[in-house]
């Protein structure tokens, strides 16, 4: 039996325990955030001043880099004007974000995106179509005013109880104190202020990105202008970077930046005189469309794929998004076609949007035919880590197994074809491929034409009129038109297309 003096400095030592957390190593950390903090909101212009900001607009100018969007996987980024207008309505939680570029290969888009409320909507100003927000497109909405350079520092006041200091970092030669902070929806967002002057010169969130994998999202703050609000004045920035895993994707200089101008009812209220567009459905739901014989398009959502069922395996084209959609696809394929594996998958070009799925084919064993340029791209992808959210081929790593073709790739058992068409270059990408089958006569076809839903088309892009010339050059008889985006359409969408004009 322990003897009274063993049992007092044991009673010693567990009351010591909660001694030392309270004034241990989290108290610590919370304290030297809390500190840096307090002179970031103190350089800004005061947590009063700040909380008297109601509203920023601002207008500016800058250049979209197209990760992820460009001509090759393996080059520089190629680029895009951009102009935006915005406003950030604190007090009433409404924004109106509208942004003017240049798609690669496509012509001028202008797009309004407004948060009012409990909802929002998307319109396109160049075509007239108006799309409602979805649940997510106004969770996302709330998050970036919550964020807004005007309103993060007093975000990460409100979550005190989640600051931890991260320590000092070197950033561009000067020293800068880091810390980070659980937003209400559980994101970390570090941030580093300038150690001399306090003021915020970056916030950067880390998350999963299906291409990417664990990817780091940086903004770079700097151009500090003073501006009045309220009783005093705030320090915001005017000139704003976007790193996305070390690469920058945006870059814009505000000309234009007022605090508290007051918010228009008009520029949140819905336009009249609209082609209401219902927003795609959720990416898990598949809906399946009967297209040629044994051919099928698995659609549903905002990105579709094509597969075609042979006498023993079964051929996909297009794994866009992500896993959880490339699992919904092979679940319906599995249901459809029991015991024919996947053999093969097409990978039409490498953008992002259009080969997030690809690693949930690698682990599944199927091979993955492309063209040339985009082999690199296929096993670089196979190996970028992913341990923020590990998918199937993270779980059982695996090299892929790629196939490359030019000109043309034919798959057929003696009583079905499939043809692989490579378009060559494109205004939209360097390499693209279509998939053709020509006992149906239809063709399916990624980015190049997207048929809407509803409403108009946009004026033709040169990648459109440059995919209509090359159907015409290779002779392919076509009837159906199967897009990537959009609903099934014949050939009199194609001509619709090429002869749309922009809406007034």
């Amino acid at each position: 039996m322990p003897s009274m003096s063993m049992r007092r400095h044991a009673w010693v030592l567990v009351l010591a325990v909660p001694a030392l957390l309270e004034g241990g190593v989290t108290n610590t950390s919370y304290t030297e955030a809390r500190r840096v903090l307090d002179k970031g909101l103190e350089a800004m212009g005061g947590v009063a001043a700040l909380q008297s900001v109601k509203d920023v607009s601002r207008v500016g100018k800058g250049t979209g880099y197209n990760q992820g969007q460009s001509l090759k996987p393996d080059a520089s980024l190629t680029t895009r004007a951009v102009e935006v207008r915005s406003f950030s309505d604190f007090a009433g939680r409404r924004s109106s974000l509208e942004t003017t570029t240049v798609p690669t290969g496509a012509p001028t888009t202008r797009v309004r995106t407004v948060l009012s409320g409990d909802g929002g909507f998307t319109h396109n100003l160049v075509t007239g179509a108006l799309t409602p927000s979805t649940p997510a497109n106004v969770t996302a909405a709330r998050t970036t005013l919550r964020r807004d350079p005007a309103a993060l520092l007093l975000t990460a006041l409100s979550r005190a109880e989640t600051l931890r200091s991260l320590g000092e970092e070197t950033i561009d030669g000067r020293r800068h104190q880091v810390v980070v902070f659980a937003d209400g929806d559980g994101t970390q967002v570090g941030l580093a202020f300038d150690a001399e002057s306090g003021l915020l010169k970056r916030a950067d969130t880390l998350a999963d990105n299906a291409v990417l994998g664990d990817a780091l999202t940086e903004t770079v703050f700097s151009d500090y202008r003073e501006s009045a609000a309220g009783a005093g004045k705030v320090k915001l920035p005017a000139h704003l970077v976007t790193r996305v895993a070390g690469e920058v994707v945006l870059d814009v200089a505000y000309s234009d930046v007022q605090v508290n101008a007051g918010a228009p009812d008009t520029l949140f209220a819905r336009p009249e005189k609209v082609v209401e567009v219902p927003p795609a459905p959720p990416a898990g739901g598949v809906v399946v469309t009967k297209i040629g014989e044994d051919a099928y398009l698995a659609g549903g959502g905002t990105h579709h794929s094509l597969f075609v069922v042979f006498k023993d395996h079964v051929v996909v084209v297009e794994a866009p998004l992500n896993e959880e959609r490339s699992q919904a696809v092979l679940a319906k394929i599995a249901e459809m076609a029991p015991g024919k594996p996947v053999r093969y998958l097409v990978v039409t070009h490498y953008h992002f949007d259009h080969s997030g799925g690809v690693r949930t084919y690698i682990a599944q064993g199927a091979t993955v035919v492309t063209t040339p340029g985009n082999r690199a791209f296929v096993e670089r992808l196979a190996k970028t880590p992913r341990t923020i959210r590990p998918d199937s081929l993270s779980r059982a790593p695996r090299a892929p197994v790629i196939e490359t073709f030019e000109g043309k790739r034919v798959f057929t058992d003696g009583t079905r074809t499939l043809e692989i068409h490579d378009l060559g270059p494109n205004p939209h990408v360097a390499e693209m491929a279509v998939a053709y089958l020509p006992a149906d006569k239809a063709v399916f076809v990624a980015d190049l034409l997207t048929i809407p839903l509803a409403g108009p088309y946009p004026p033709p892009a040169p990648a459109l009129v440059d995919f209509a010339r090359k159907l015409e050059t290779k002779g392919l008889a076509v009837e159906t038109i199967a897009p990537a985006h959009g609903r099934l359409g014949k050939m009199e969408d194609l001509k619709a297309a090429l002869a749309a004009k922009a809406a007034q």
